[in-house]
């Protein structure tokens, strides 16, 4: 039984460590993606306040190519949105996984524990007889001197 919960151990910490790399490489791809629609976000505004400025000449071909450049900004902003949707409900999974395997590994842990516990109260109790039995005898000796 002990070898047994000492192997599962074993395992759920393999299980736990592997949860928590596959969380860390979720959340690294998911700054990412967010780095991503930041820039968007800005390269968008930055195109706004040159707009507004006027410092696109106001020709009317460079208007137009301004305005498409915007339109595909926002067509990337709403594809990169969504990626990052994606991505925070793989962070949120990864993170699940990770506390489910961090409380198997603790019951397990816990069980090992009191395994544990028990031998050590039993071997206490085994020293307390082998102790009375001994007393018992020198009592005896001394009764029958």
């Amino acid at each position: 039984m002990g070898r047994g919960l000492y192997t599962l151990e074993r395992v759920r910490s393999i299980e736990k460590r592997i949860a928590k790399n596959s969380f860390a490489e979720a959340e690294r791809v998911r700054r990412v993606q967010e780095d991503r629609v930041i820039t968007i976000e800005q390269q968008m505004e930055a195109s706004r306040v040159a707009e507004a400025l006027g410092a696109d000449g106001g020709q009317a071909c460079w208007v137009a190519n301004e305005h498409a450049w915007r339109i595909r900004l926002e067509g990337d902003l709403r594809r990169e949105v969504t990626v990052l949707e994606r991505r925070m409900t793989e962070v949120r999974a990864r993170r699940a996984e990770l506390t489910d395997a961090d409380r198997a590994h603790r019951v397990v842990e816990s069980a090992i524990e009191r395994q544990e516990a028990e031998a050590e109260l039993e071997a206490r109790r085994a020293d307390g007889r082998r102790l009375d039995a001994l007393a018992g005898v020198r009592w005896w000796r001394e009764e029958h001197r």
